[in-house]
């Protein structure tokens, strides 16, 4: 009836238990990578930004804007909370394009609230 009631079976001695990656961004990741946040001006106005990071609206004029980025470097695109669908269809379209990029999950608040990294209001 409860499958959780279940014993499993636990792995060997000799047996590796492979870990699960978190999907969040963890503090190093975060300083290693330019981060394009794709939040509307009036965001990035009222909150800040962050110090590593390129302000590129998620707009008609999205995919021509990254075609000037350079393409050797690790970029981590970033929105207000990392769960809009906006921010999937912007790693699809920075993928297609070319560039070493990836939806941060957690997007702004939980960079500057969970990892401390204090945004610079300008």
């Amino acid at each position: 009836m409860f499958d959780f009631f279940k014993k499993k079976n636990k792995p060997s001695s000799n047996e590796m238990v492979e870990l699960k990656k978190d999907l969040f961004p963890d503090y190093e990741e975060i300083k290693n990578l330019t981060i394009i946040d794709i939040r509307d001006l009036e965001d990035v106005e009222y909150y800040g930004r962050l110090e590593n990071s390129i302000h590129i609206p998620f707009d008609e004029y999205f995919a021509s804007k990254l075609l000037m980025l350079d393409k050797n470097k690790k970029y981590g695109i970033m929105d207000l909370r990392g769960i809009v669908s906006d921010l999937k269809e912007a790693e699809r379209i920075a993928k297609e394009i070319g560039l070493d990029a990836k939806a941060l999950r957690g997007g702004f608040f939980y960079i500057t609230e969970v990892l401390n990294i204090k945004p610079v209001k300008e």
